[in-house]
C-alpha cells in the first residue's frame, strides 16, 4: 500500500511532531518576552516630565498633593512658605501661588526616573541649545567663565539659567516674580548715577548700539534697552528707559502704573502735557544713593511709557 493509499484509508493519522523547544519561533518569542520584561524592570515604570512653571498658580497644598511631602520645610508661616525636594527643586510662595521656583544641580539628592524643567529648560541640558530655542535673552552675562542669561516673560517673571565655570551644561534654573526677585535689585540702573564709566567699561558690561556727543557729553544707546548720558569727566549724569526693559529705576519700570511710582517717589512736584496724549510727572527723589530728579511719561490707563532720571547736586 502506498503512502497516498494509506492516508486515504485512514491508516496513517499523524506525522511525528517536533518538540516545542526545537521550534525556531519559540525561541524568538521567548527572547522578545525577556527583552520586554527587562525594559519594564529597569525603567521602574513610566516617567513623567514636570513643567515647574505651572506652580506659579498653584497653592502650597496643591504642590504637596502633586509632589508629595517636601523633604525640607525651610519656612512656613502666615506670610508665605519655602519648601525643598530632593529631586532638586525649591519653591517659595504664598496663598496666591509660587513666586520663586529654583532647580539646582547641587540640590539633587539621589536619582529619579522623572524629569523636572522650567520652560522646557532642564538641568544638564545645553546652554547654547536652549538660547537658540528660546531666542535672544533680555540680558546676557559672563563672569569668571560662568555664563548666565535672563528672560522677562509675559507673566512678568524672570527666567534665569546659568552654567558652571567654563561649561555649556546648565547647572541652575530659576523662575521668579520680577518685583520680589533678588535679580530686580541688580537690575536697578539708578545705582549707576554719579559713578564714573569710561566707554571701555561700558562695553565690558553692555552692548553699545549708538552714541552721540555734544558739548563734552556723550549719550550712549545700549542694546539692552536703555540710554545713559556721560559727562566729560566720565560721570553718569542721566539714565533713560523708553521701552519695556528688563531694567528698573528705583524699582519702577516702564509698563508699571503711576500709582506704583507714586508709592516710591512720593507726590509729583509738577505735571505737564506731553506728546501723543501723554502726561509728564516730575519728582524729587532722595531715597537712592544720591539725590535725583525723576520724570515719568504716563500714557492713557496710567501706564508708564518713559522714565528719565537725572543726578542732582546735594
Amino acid at each position: 500500500m502506498s503512502t497516498t493509499e494509506a492516508i486515504q484509508s485512514g491508516k496513517i493519522k499523524n506525522s511525528k511532531k517536533k518538540p516545542l523547544l526545537k521550534r525556531w519561533w519559540f525561541w524568538i518569542l521567548a527572547l522578545f518576552v525577556v527583552i520586554i520584561a527587562v525594559s519594564i524592570f529597569s525603567s521602574g515604570g513610566e516617567s513623567t516630565a514636570y513643567e515647574l512653571s505651572k506652580m506659579q498658580t498653584m497653592t502650597k497644598e496643591e504642590i504637596i498633593t502633586k509632589f508629595g511631602e517636601p523633604n525640607e520645610v525651610i519656612r512656613d508661616d502666615s506670610d508665605g512658605y519655602t519648601i525643598a525636594y530632593n529631586t532638586g527643586f525649591m519653591v517659595s510662595g504664598d496663598k496666591q501661588g509660587a513666586s520663586e521656583i529654583t532647580l539646582q544641580e547641587d540640590a539633587v539628592k539621589g536619582s529619579s526616573k522623572d524629569t523636572y524643567k522650567i520652560f522646557d529648560v532642564t538641568l544638564g541640558s545645553s546652554f547654547a541649545d536652549n538660547i537658540a530655542r528660546l531666542g535672544k535673552p533680555n540680558l546676557t552675562q559672563e563672569k569668571d567663565g560662568k555664563k548666565s542669561v535672563m528672560y522677562l516673560t509675559e507673566e512678568d517673571y524672570l527666567l534665569v539659567f546659568s552654567t558652571r565655570p567654563d561649561a555649556d551644561k546648565i547647572s541652575t534654573i530659576q523662575y521668579s516674580a520680577y518685583d520680589s526677585s533678588m535679580e530686580s535689585l541688580s537690575l536697578d540702573l539708578s545705582s549707576l548715577l554719579g559713578l564714573t564709566a569710561t566707554e571701555d567699561e561700558l562695553k565690558s558690561l553692555y552692548t553699545i548700539k549708538d552714541k552721540s556727543s555734544s558739548q563734552g557729553e556723550t549719550m550712549y544707546a545700549l542694546e539692552e534697552g536703555f540710554e545713559l548720558l556721560v559727562d566729560e569727566n566720565n560721570l553718569v549724569k542721566q539714565l533713560v528707559i523708553s521701552s519695556n526693559s528688563i531694567f528698573n529705576i528705583h524699582g519702577i519700570r516702564t509698563s508699571d502704573s503711576l500709582d506704583k511710582a507714586n508709592q516710591v517717589f512720593g507726590e509729583p512736584i509738577s505735571t505737564s502735557t506731553g506728546v501723543q496724549d501723554t502726561t509728564q510727572y516730575s519728582y524729587n527723589y532722595n531715597g537712592g544713593a544720591i539725590p535725583t530728579t525723576v520724570v515719568l511719561s504716563v500714557e492713557s490707563g496710567n501706564k508708564i511709557g518713559y522714565i528719565q532720571v537725572n543726578a542732582t547736586e546735594e
